[in-house]
């Protein structure tokens, strides 16, 4: 990896994070000149990933979502874990394939997944989704076609559910669903806290060959509300290296295939 690759991930990271990156901060933190940092920043912004301002960027988003999300459970949990999210969102990237057709369920580790895909731009991929975020996320990406259902507006988490959103979904196939959850047991499956979210999540993965969960290590054990699937519709397991010792020996029971993201 070349040390302009290594620079322009690491201001991304820290976009994420932290919302906003300093010039000066990052020049002094990557040990090189200001001027270094600020053709990084006009590259990264000719390739829609940040939007420069004074003295620093912010994430191209910043106009648009976020700025009413702030107050919001989904701003407050994209704060939480960041790195193991990052982590597992960069693990799950691995899977996705020139040519690809994938779902993206609502969801904090799955905007971060978003968010790689749009660094990425993989070749000629399909994305569904029934999250309005991450569809603003993947909006302007070369050569990816994107699709959002319809459906009522759940805000806390720009979920887009109901009758009209699992009809959408009822009429597509896709090769890979990317699924958050708040809840995942190996004995109750995976489990969310609002009914009608859980539903389009059930739609989700009925639609497509492949289910792949992302989920740091706080979701595994839980159990929500709301039954979504049985642990059996699961292909993979996404999570970070904390996965509880007992759950991880509970899953080497099943076929669920584990992946501790690094």
């Amino acid at each position: 990896m070349s040390d302009a690759t290594k620079r322009t991930d690491f201001i991304l990271q820290e976009l994420m994070a932290n919302g906003r990156v300093l010039a000066e901060d990052l020049s002094q933190r990557l040990q090189v000149n200001s001027s270094t940092i600020r053709r990084d920043l006009e590259k990264l912004e000719r390739q829609n990933l940040l939007r420069r301002v004074h003295g620093g960027a912010v994430p191209l988003d910043a106009l648009s979502y976020s700025t009413y999300a702030e107050e919001l459970t989904f701003q407050k949990n994209m704060g939480k874990l960041v790195d193991e999210k990052n982590r597992i969102a960069a693990a799950a990237l691995r899977y996705i394939q020139p040519g690809d057709t994938l779902a993206l369920s609502p969801g904090t580790t799955t905007t971060h997944l978003a968010r790689y895909i749009r660094r990425a731009q993989i070749a000629n991929l399909t994305v569904v989704t029934n999250a309005v975020n991450i569809a603003m996320e993947l909006a302007q990406v070369p050569g990816l076609t994107l699709t959002l259902t319809g459906g009522f507006l759940l805000p806390d988490f720009f979920a887009l559910v109901g009758p009209m959103a699992e009809q959408s979904l009822s009429q597509m196939f896709v090769a890979k669903a990317f699924i958050g959850v708040t809840g995942f047991s190996p004995t109750y499956g995976l489990t969310g806290p609002n009914q009608l979210e859980a539903l389009t999540h059930k739609m989700t993965i009925e639609r497509a060959q492949q289910t792949i969960v992302l989920a740091d290590h706080t979701k595994l054990g839980k159990v929500a509300l709301h039954a979504i699937a049985p642990i059996s519709v699961v292909h993979t397991l996404i999570t970070d290296t904390e996965i509880p010792t007992n759950i991880l020996q509970e899953l080497k029971e099943t076929e669920v295939k584990v992946i501790l993201a690094q």
